[in-house]
């Protein structure tokens, strides 16, 4: 009964509530959205890193990650690679040869990392061969010796395009100053510029016959069939390999899981604001209401309402105000989302800024069912909290001085 008196009350004034309703819901619809931009950046940031840089796990000799020296190898790589492969939760390793070294052209010279791969092995763990356009060569096609394939920003550093040559230098694992040339094969393009400038890649196979022996095997790059299952998989591996380090995404990338824990909570943070905000003009409009009615509460009390049923009555009718825009600001946003995380938004003129920070020029917007979970509470708590101040002022009036307010 009380429920359905406070329901036709806050349509007695159709206009002002539908304005209360259609501020908490643009309010919370932009909130929603701008924090569907910023946790769909992070997580292309992620899915990109892991995909082309990191993959899930990786495994190394644990002094290798120090000061990244070639002559820190994986023992009897073959054995532990297959071990690993055998995992019900693995869906593909690869393993890779790691020095760091220098790249040289005729114009420039800089420091890179040189992986060394099996590129059809390497395909299964990295999509990084998929960035490379169709005008920029391929991933090591065609059967030629010395093959390298680099990245634009790394082409542009040395100057070098198709089928230039470029000189590597390296130490071996014996510790000897070795160089050759390579020709460029393919050019990728990823948006962490970082990685870019920094990585190239080669066949192990043209290593091992530069070095005159087996280059060794420094990484072990491991892809699992579901990111969940990363924390289970990594204890056995560690369980399984004694003496090797085995790290997640995590371990490897720090800055990455920091990110995807500082903007969990930003994107809390700003929906908090926007709420409290929203939360100051409810409480105006529900304190204008009781003001309003100050005659007719009087009224109520003084023909036997308890002071308790007005103010229940009271917090229903702004719980209802509030909870009634979020719900609707929950479903436009989700709509929002839905259609650009189809379509993507295009950030292209800002992509020098994205990618100096490793993320993607065109966004997809994405919010997890969770979020949307926890924002319904923050909503229903949201409309409690803005109800009290209207329902203690509805509380304190005395019902005789009441009935004399016209």
């Amino acid at each position: 009964m009380l429920f359905k008196i406070a329901f036709k009350n806050v349509w007695r004034n159709k206009v002002r509530s539908l304005i209360v309703i259609t501020a908490i819901t643009l309010g919370l619809a932009g909130g929603i959205f701008t924090a569907s931009i910023i946790t769909g950046m992070v997580e292309q940031k992620i899915r990109t890193g892991i995909n082309n840089e990191v993959s899930h796990i990786q495994i190394h000799h644990p002094e290798f990650p120090k000061n990244f020296e070639s002559r820190y190898v994986i023992p009897d790589a073959a054995v532990v690679a297959a071990k690993i492969a055998k995992m019900p939760s693995v869906k593909a390793v690869c393993m890779r040869t790691r020095i760091t070294g220098m790249a040289a052209s005729p114009n420039s010279a800089s420091g890179i990392q040189i992986l060394g791969v099996d590129p059809e092995r390497e395909k299964r763990v990295s999509s990084l061969f998929s960035t490379i356009p169709g005008t920029s060569g391929g991933y090591f096609t065609g059967s030629r010796r010395n093959q390298v394939v680099i990245s634009r920003k790394l082409a542009d550093k040395l100057k070098v395009r198709l089928k230039s040559k470029v000189v590597l230098r390296f130490q071996n694992s014996d510790g000897n100053l070795t160089e050759a040339a390579f020709s460029v094969n393919g050019i990728f393009q990823t948006a962490n510029t970082v990685f870019d400038e920094t990585t190239l890649f080669v066949k192990k196979s043209d290593l091992d016959q530069i070095t005159g022996g087996d280059s060794g095997i420094q990484e072990i790059a491991v892809m699992l069939r579901d990111i969940e299952n990363i924390p289970i998989a990594e204890a056995s591996m560690k369980t399984q390999l004694p003496g090797l380090l085995v790290q997640n995404w995590v371990e490897l990338r720090p800055d990455m899981g920091m990110i995807t824990s500082a903007i969990a909570i930003e994107v809390y943070i700003i929906l908090g604001i926007i709420l409290f905000a929203l939360a100051f003009g409810i409480v105006n409009t529900m304190l204008m209401i009781v003001f309003e009615r100050t005659h007719e509460l009087g009224m109520l009390m003084a023909v036997g309402m308890s002071k308790s049923r007005v103010f229940r009555m009271i917090m229903m009718e702004t719980i209802f105000l509030t909870v009634l825009g979020g719900m609707i600001g929950m479903a436009v946003s989700i709509a929002l989302v839905s259609f650009f995380h189809q379509r993507g938004i295009d950030m292209s003129s800002f992509s020098k800024g994205l990618g100096a920070f490793g993320f993607d020029p065109k966004i997809y917007p994405f919010i997890s069912r969770e979020f949307y979970i926890n924002l319904t509470m923050m909503i229903f708590v949201t409309g409690i909290l803005s109800a009290v101040m209207p329902a203690r002022k509805a509380l304190k009036l005395n019902p005789v001085e009441a009935i004399r307010v016209d």
